[in-house]
């Protein structure tokens, strides 16, 4: 969108555009320059240095590594090299799509962090923000013949933020939810029969546990679009991706990502926004409870942003979810109105 935006208004170089899409392909090997960096330099990113030199605003980058090599290594070898200077008259001399195709020839794992800037920059930052699903606008888009679907992906669990929205909207007595797995299949029909006739809201968790059932999953949807269910009646599904999961319920559905969003600040909202009013009220030391509760939702971003790492850290795999935080939470509430002295070794662990 931004760069459709920038080549209406004149401002893109399309060449430069496409090239930063494709990179650099080397056609004829015994015209090009010879790589003058070979210790730090891999033939792949020089590839790209050398077609890039092609390019009117490039002319004279091959020349620039010949001449400037410690330099250059210095760019190569930042931490961060979009925001690092570039060497020589480079830095004043190229635009901020330019600058990026640097980062793309030389330095491609730091193309998504140049790309993010580039987006900001040009729009702003709200088009890089993921918002915050609202469940109520899916209900109130949907209908009883409607299949609702959360997309899962780790660290994120929907159950909490339906259970709120069920109180909200005052189904908290007519909200069914069930994890399915192996044994779970006959009481989820029987669920799912008597929600069509009474209205209920029918949740079915982990779709992904039972793939041998979703064709009897499927037929049911089907029948749904047959019959006239209760007009209060909902079907929540949850499911990780998968391969085995039916096209048939997932085009008849309504898809809702639950993907955690990206930055320490928007997963701090995104918790604090699980919490009711009741649970912020009903701990007696306010003072601490407060001051532990944005700690804790601060270690638990923490946690979730560090995905990214792996295992980096961890003796084994674990995905830190919704789950492990309102566990936490309710510790300490019961932590601090139980115990006159605050049992610190106890929160610690």
């Amino acid at each position: 969108m931004c760069v459709k935006i920038m080549e209406a208004a004149g401002k893109l170089n399309i060449d430069e555009y496409n090239f930063f899409l494709r990179g650099g392909m080397v056609l004829d090997r015994e015209a090009q320059m010879d790589n003058p960096c070979p210790d730090w330099l891999p033939d792949t990113c020089w590839d790209n240095v050398t077609e890039l030199d092609k390019l009117g605003s490039f002319q004279g980058l091959t020349n620039s590594f010949e001449q400037n090599g410690r330099a250059w290594k210095q760019w190569y070898t930042a931490s961060q090299p979009e925001s690092a200077s570039l060497p020589g008259e480079w830095e004043n001399s190229l635009n901020e799509l330019q600058r990026m195709l640097i980062v793309r020839s030389l330095r491609s794992d730091r193309v998504q962090f140049t790309a993010t800037s580039f987006i900001i920059n040009n729009l702003g930052p709200k088009f890089i923000e993921p918002p915050v699903l609202d469940m109520k606008s899916v209900v109130d888009d949907s209908n009883s013949k409607t299949p609702l679907i959360f997309v899962l992906s780790p660290g994120v669990d929907p159950t909490t933020g339906l259970l709120q929205l069920s109180e909200q909207v005052g189904m908290k007595n007519r909200f069914q939810a069930l994890s399915l797995g192996q044994g779970q299949a006959p009481i989820a029909t029987r669920m799912l029969k008597e929600g069509v006739k009474e209205g209920h809201w029918v949740f079915l968790a982990n779709c992904h546990l039972s793939l041998s059932w979703m064709p009897q999953l499927d037929k049911l949807v089907e029948q749904l679009q047959i019959d006239v269910p209760h007009k209060d009646f909902r079907l929540w599904l949850s499911s990780s991706p998968n391969p085995d999961f039916p096209i048939a319920i997932l085009q008849a559905g309504i898809k809702m990502t639950t993907e955690p969003p990206k930055g320490l600040k928007a997963n701090m909202k995104r918790i604090y926004q699980l919490i009711t009013d009741d649970q912020f009220g009903r701990c007696h030391k306010e003072e601490k409870y407060k001051k532990l509760l944005f700690s804790l939702t601060f270690f638990h971003s923490v946690l979730i942003e560090r995905r990214k790492f792996g295992m980096l850290g961890w003796n084994v795999v674990y995905g830190f979810n919704d789950s492990d935080f309102e566990v936490s939470e309710n510790l300490i509430s019961i932590y601090l109105d139980e115990y006159e002295e605050t049992p610190w070794d106890a929160l610690k662990y």
